[in-house]
């Protein structure tokens, strides 16, 4: 195989594997099982939300070690553009979230601007900013934000 035709195909198999990685994520939070989605960032990994920021495995299991308890996100991943160079990559893709806050349905939904690291041959994520459009609830809709 050549040199570019493997490259090529580098960056087709790295691309698959990250928009897995959003996907196995999204199911995790719906899941509720903070402990693997923890496992999906690296040691050095952030999550940035609406001004606030988790840094290092335990910010993020702070972060992400109560998520069910309250709180169970719903989120979905659409329109994923990533670009890959060598170990490194970047993403942004759209989400919208389905939630039930204190008894209440709410909408969310923004974009996410990623950064991710392949290490040991697994892609992880070393940033996830979350840019949200909206966080309201379902009743009073979005038209107002």
């Amino acid at each position: 195989m050549s040199d570019d035709l493997a490259a090529r195909l580098d960056v087709m198999e790295s691309k698959d594997a990250i928009r897995e990685l959003t996907a196995a994520y999204c199911f995790a939070v719906a899941e509720g099982r903070g402990a693997d989605i923890i496992e999906m960032f690296t040691t050095d990994g952030v999550f940035k939300m609406r001004g606030r920021e988790w840094r290092g495995t335990s910010a993020l299991t702070d972060m992400y070690g109560t998520i069910g308890d309250a709180v169970t996100p719903k989120p979905y991943i659409q329109n994923h553009v990533i670009d890959v160079d060598g170990d490194n990559a970047t993403g942004r893709c759209g989400v919208e979230i389905r939630l039930v806050h204190k008894g209440e349905a709410y909408t969310a939904a923004g974009h996410y601007f990623d950064s991710y690291r392949r290490l040991d041959g697994r892609w992880l994520f070393a940033e996830r900013d979350f840019h949200t459009f909206h966080w309201v609830p379902l009743a009073r809709g979005w038209a107002e934000q």
